[in-house]
């Protein structure tokens, strides 16, 4: 070959390579372009999403803010004692109403205030109205609100023309049922709302009820069983009549007012009317003349109901209800959470008592209460318990009366008149409470408000500190010990201990992973969930860090760690009870976030080693680095990519179908499991029969076998009841088909033993070698000879198509849907 073509080959050669190099460099800027506009589309996510938590509500609102919302408060939307509210728009287009505070003292109006943020401010439930911020200044002080489309309840009760059917004032009672009972039992403090009525009913564009107004309302701790009370609190007809004694009162007083506001939900009527007959005129002792007389269907013809089979079964429930909610002793009186399974005919109702019985002109029998009475003709010692014909309101006109200590005495006076406060507007009784007036002059008057200023910026800066904090890299490097004390490790990162200054215990989650897309992504779900909401059963995010060097999460700390560590070693220190309350209150956690959200949260990632335990055990549902907000009304979500952890996740997660939040109850089924038999579903070193612990459990259920199982799994006798409970419950969980698993509110209801639980069907039946009954599947997938539209319903009868859960790794099924 010639030096020409030699030149020729080599220069070929050379632009071949030319070529491949340009293209290889293109291809690289490329990518590097596509990286950076990643991250940079991911920086500008971050950083709407990082505006909007420092945004999170409460906000502190100036006067100028609010009065542009108001247009210089132009459209009044009513006035009281309080004040007067107006409807306002803020800036990104939202509704409100903004409360303000006036009355006739400084001090009043800044309780009330305090009361208010302080309590609404801090959490979140479908049926509490929403805070949105609030405003604190010289010559201004209000609250700012989610604006009701429909207003109060009373609105639709009390007017002539009646437009809302018993059907939704059901619902309506239900919804308000469920408002009290999360802030008695499911917030990490009580709250006593103290000013239940219609009222402080609201009602948003679709009648859901909203309970507001906190002005009255006292955080308590939940350990505490009473409360000292300073003077009455709440509105005459519907305050409970402890709440005017000088005796400690509980919680029970609102269950006494939402009994009053449910009488007047049942007649549509004010409970004191004197323009009815003498018989009417005072409608719950009626409602109970009517009740025992058996004499219902001439209650519900007075009431204006015409459809009174329809409507039978709820109206008597209601009435039962509501006279067992309005006992006069408040031991009496059920929990609210049990008010709501009555309402929803979860639970038998008994015959209530007459609640009236202290009304009546007689003798009746006494019971025991605390007295420091005294009467002027006895001279003893110490205050003390005294037996007293059942007191009310009780007035007389007597000075003194000392009982020895452990004492009891019986007697009749007939000078001691006694009634509740309820019917203070029927037979005006003066209510005279020992009240201590203290004279004030202008310097103690100076030093109290200046001592209320002094109160109020504390609040004001600890309510700023509710909210998510955002952190700084040094401010968690010195909380940590610079990362010193390690607490546990995985895919996600690193969790360590720390101590901030004011000595609270947290964990920092330094979150680690393969790309910064998927950090970002779990941060976001994480702040963006249980960074905005509050229960007793969830963890709490105190704040977050996000800096170029550090992404991390900053939550309470759980002094007993994770319920795997507890379930899964040779030492079991955890009893069926403890471990039973366990199961209860995550339980609760759950159905929190699914059904008493403002939004849906779906959690995802169920398991025990996501189950935190404080140091009285209570459990915590916690890492909610998969979780999603969806809307209420959504029923599936459409999904890319499975999501949570082989073993607990619900097979459609692994499949190309919507989804919905019942995935969730199949992984507390799981748990569930591994509760019961306090191992791990899946363990080799187990027999064949017992490796798959799930499979094990059915068939000695199926074939009658319970107490083998209970041997089997150590449970002593006095457990055997509850752990039959769960052992259904948790088959009812993992029920392949979605649809025929229960919500989780009904779990809680079948764990607590509120509800009866039918005999489950065979969760496992998809696993079986033969050809099952079809049943209707969502597909959007095509197969090689059929073709069918995306969404549509198809009966499955396919012998080829071999479906099971990803947690059956050890079988190495494959999913049908690797043939699309």
């Amino acid at each position: 070959m010639d030096a020409g073509g030699i030149i020729a080959i080599v220069a070929a050669v050379l632009l071949w390579f030319m070529i491949l190099w340009l293209f290889g460099f293109w291809e690289r800027s490329k990518t590097e372009n596509d990286s950076s506009s990643d991250m940079h589309f991911l920086t500008l996510t971050m950083d709407k999403f990082l505006s909007n938590m420092e945004r999170e509500k409460p906000i502190r609102f100036t006067g100028e803010q609010l009065r542009i919302a108001t247009d210089n408060y132009s459209t009044l939307l009513g006035s009281g004692s309080f004040g007067k509210v107006y409807k306002g728009n803020l800036s990104d287009g939202i509704t409100v109403a903004v409360k303000v505070l006036r009355g006739n003292s400084d001090k009043r109006i800044e309780e009330q205030f305090m009361a208010e943020v302080g309590t609404i401010g801090k959490i979140h439930h479908f049926n509490l109205v929403q805070l949105y911020g609030f405003c604190f200044e010289r010559d201004l002080r209000a609250l700012v609100y989610e604006y009701m489309g429909n207003s109060s309840l009373d609105r639709y009760l009390f007017h002539e023309k009646k437009t809302l059917g018993y059907e939704k004032l059901y619902e309506i009672a239900i919804g308000t049922a469920r408002g009290i009972a999360y802030l008695h039992e499911d917030c990490k403090q009580r709250i006593i709302h103290y000013d239940i009525k219609p009222g402080n009913i609201l009602l948003d564009n679709n009648f859901n009820p909203k309970v507001a107004d906190f002005g009255l309302a006292k955080l308590c701790n939940r350990e505490n069983t009473h409360i000292t009370m300073t003077g009455g609190r709440g509105t005459p007809g519907y305050a409970a009549p402890e709440l005017w004694m000088p005796f400690p009162v509980t919680h029970k007083c609102d269950v006494y007012s939402f009994g009053m506001l449910l009488f007047e939900i049942i007649g549509r009527r004010r409970n004191h009317d004197i323009n009815l007959p003498e018989s009417q005129e005072w409608f719950p002792v009626w409602v109970w003349k009517k009740f025992d007389a058996g004499e219902l269907g001439v209650l519900m013809i007075a009431c204006g109901i015409e459809e009174r089979y329809k409507y039978m079964a709820e109206f008597e429930r209601m009435v039962k209800v509501a006279l067992f909610c309005v006992q006069y002793r408040p031991e009496s009186r059920p929990m609210m959470s049990d008010v709501v399974k009555m309402l929803e005919g979860s639970v038998q109702i008994s015959k209530p008592l007459n609640p009236f019985l202290h009304m009546m002109k007689g003798t009746f029998p006494g019971h025991s209460v605390q007295a420091s009475h005294t009467d002027a003709n006895t001279n003893t010692n110490s205050s003390s318990s005294a037996i007293v014909s059942e007191p009310g309101i009780c007035h007389r006109p007597i000075i003194q009366q000392v009982f020895h200590l452990g004492s009891s005495i019986l007697g009749t006076d007939s000078n001691i008149v006694c009634a509740t406060p309820v019917v203070a507007v029927k037979v005006g009784i003066l209510i005279w409470a020992c009240c201590k007036r203290n004279k004030s002059d202008s310097k103690s008057v100076s030093t109290g408000s200046q001592f209320l200023t002094l109160t109020m910026d504390k609040f004001l800066n600890e309510m700023e500190r509710e909210k998510p904090i955002r952190f700084t890299d040094q401010q968690l490097r010195i909380a940590t010990d610079n990362y010193s004390n390690l607490l546990g490790s995985g895919s996600f990162g690193a969790v360590y201990k720390g101590t901030f200054s004011n000595g609270t215990m947290v964990a920092v989650k330094v979150l680690r992973g393969s790309s910064d897309k998927k950090i970002e992504e779990q941060f976001m779900a994480e702040v963006g969930t249980i960074g905005r909401i509050h229960h007793f059963n969830l963890v709490r995010l105190y704040g977050f860090c996000f800096e170029r060097n550090l992404i991390a999460l900053v939550y309470e700390y759980m002094g007993n760690g994770s319920l795997d560590r507890y379930l899964f070693r040779e030492k079991k220190t955890l009893g069926y009870e403890k471990l039973h309350e366990i199961a209860v209150g995550t339980a609760r956690g759950i159905a929190y976030l699914h059904e008493e959200c403002k939004q849906r949260i779906i959690h995802y990632d169920i398991k025990p080693g996501n189950i935190l335990l404080d140091n009285n055990f209570n459990p915590k549902v916690a890492d909610f680095g998969l979780a999603k907000l969806c809307n209420r009304d959504n029923t599936h979500i459409t999904m890319t990519g499975g999501r949570g952890t082989p073993g607990y996740a619900a097979p459609e997660l692994w499949m190309p179908f919507p989804v919905t939040h019942k995935c969730d109850v199949y992984s507390f089924g799981m748990l569930l499991f591994e509760i019961i038999g306090r191992r791990r579903n899946l363990d080799i070193k187990l027999s064949e029969s017992q490796e798959w612990f799930p499979v094990w459990i059915w068939k000695k259920i199926d074939t009658g076998q319970l107490r083998e199982l209970i041997i089997a799994c150590g449970i002593e006798e006095r457990s055997k009841e509850i752990a039959e409970r769960m052992v259904k419950i948790a088959l009812w969980c993992v029920q392949y088909r979605p649809e025929l698993r229960p919500i989780m509110s009904v779990v809680v209801k079948m764990l607590e033993g509120s509800v009866e639980i039918p005999e489950p069907l065979n969760p496992f039946q998809h696993l079986m070698g033969d050809i099952f009954i079809a049943h209707p599947v969502q597909v959007s997938q095509t197969y090689n000879t059929t073709s069918t539209s995306s969404g549509s319903s198809v009966m499955v009868t396919d012998s080829s198509i071999v479906c099971a859960t990803p947690i059956m790794r050890k079988y190495e099924i494959e999913l049908a849907a690797t043939n699309v």
